[in-house]
């Protein structure tokens, strides 16, 4: 593992923190109107994951001030990865 474990400690607790923000907000009921997307739940769940996986990337460019390498990168996606059951089991109450 070549992530320091301040950082994958920083962002397994955003992830868990966003999670829990998404629980209490719910979803905007014009989703699936405006991004015409069939599966709300898939929608939100891969948009989720995007904003995750970005959020993360930047804040490592801040924090080391360069880009990540590509194992780097690849142990970020893991990391959120790990929540995918969390995650999943989430967002599949709107489809």
């Amino acid at each position: 593992m070549t992530l320091d474990s301040e950082f994958s400690k920083q962002t397994s607790s955003l992830i868990e923190q966003t999670l829990e923000l998404y629980k209490s907000a719910g979803a905007s009921p014009r989703v699936d109107q405006l991004w015409n997307c069939q599966n709300v739940g898939d929608f939100l769940c891969g948009f989720f994951v995007g904003e995750m996986v970005g959020s993360a990337l930047s804040a490592f460019q801040i924090v080391h001030k360069r880009e990540p390498t590509a194992e780097e990168h690849m142990e970020i996606i893991e990391l959120v990865e790990s929540y995918s059951k969390e995650i999943k089991e989430f967002f599949a109450k709107f489809n």
